[in-house]
Order: structure tokens, then sequence, then C-alpha cells
């Protein structure tokens, strides 16, 4: 998956833009810049990896919850 994607669901589950950067140690501009799919190559181990965990923890949640619904 990747880091536009993984930030769109990120967003998608109710995060603002500001929030999402505060939970991965970044500025809200880089959060911004992933979205337009302009930095998705150039980012840090350490941003890359946050992010991946935030979106297990939230969006792996938000789709079994979905499941759930729909069963």
């Amino acid at each position: 998956m990747d880091t536009q994607k993984i930030t769109s669901e990120l967003l998608a589950s109710g995060l603002t833009q500001q929030e999402l950067a505060s939970m991965a140690k970044c500025s809200q501009s880089l959060i911004s810049a992933l979205l337009r799919g302009e930095r998705g190559t150039r980012l840090s181990f350490e941003i890359g990896n946050r992010l991946i965990r935030l979106h297990k923890r939230r969006c792996a949640k938000r789709k079994d919850e979905a499941e759930v619904i729909a069963a």
C-alpha cells in the first residue's frame, strides 16, 4: 500500500491532518504533500513506519467494525 492511500485512509478514519502529523511526529505540510502524492518515495523510514503502524491500528479496527455491521 502506498503512502498516499495510507494517509488518505487515516484521515477518513476521523483524524485531521494536524492530529495525524502529531501522531506520526512530522509536519502537517508533509501529510498534505503525501495526500497529493508528492513525497511518497522520499519519506523517512521512521515516519513511514509510524504511518503504517497507525494505519494498522486505526483502519484495521474500522474494517472489522464495518464487517460486523454488514453481517
